[in-house]
């Protein structure tokens, strides 16, 4: 029951005032780094390390997490790891080097198997397949009266 007793006791206005210290201290550390020249990954630490604090108070008292019981702690702490795996996953098939795999305005072609421009851009360039039809609003001379 100490669980019960300790969900009567809450005091949401204690919290509010963590959060608003933890803000100042943020914010302070935010303009005060950046004006001290603390270097990036000091100063971001910083600020991730406090906007970290304050997203465990509020997980744990306004979300009522704290107050929860086992089971959903266990079926909710995974959670982080299956973001991370399925990000793993899926950026090979965004970008690698800092370069697209596929860029804006390509198709898969299913005949060909081949990764193809789409009509539209290449219309842009001038440069328009012999079998693929004209765009919307292009003319045979390729100019606009």
């Amino acid at each position: 029951m100490s669980g019960h007793d300790e969900h009567k006791n809450f005091n949401a206005n204690k919290i509010f005032l963590w959060l608003f210290i933890f803000t100042a201290v943020e914010v302070a550390w935010g303009i005060l780094g950046h004006k001290w020249h603390v270097g990036k990954p000091l100063l971001w630490g910083g600020l991730l390390f406090f906007a970290l604090l304050k997203g465990v108070l509020i997980l744990q008292y306004f979300m009522h997490f704290r107050f929860e019981g086992w089971i959903v702690k266990g079926l909710i702490a995974p959670t982080p790891i299956l973001i991370a795996v399925i990000i793993t996953v899926l950026s090979p098939d965004v970008a690698c080097n800092g370069k697209l795999n596929n860029n804006i305005g390509t198709s898969f072609d299913p005949k060909t198997g081949q990764i193809v421009e789409l009509p539209e851009v290449a219309a842009r360039k001038g440069v328009l397949p012999h079998n693929a039809p004209a765009p919307k609003g292009a003319d045979a001379g390729g100019a606009a009266h």
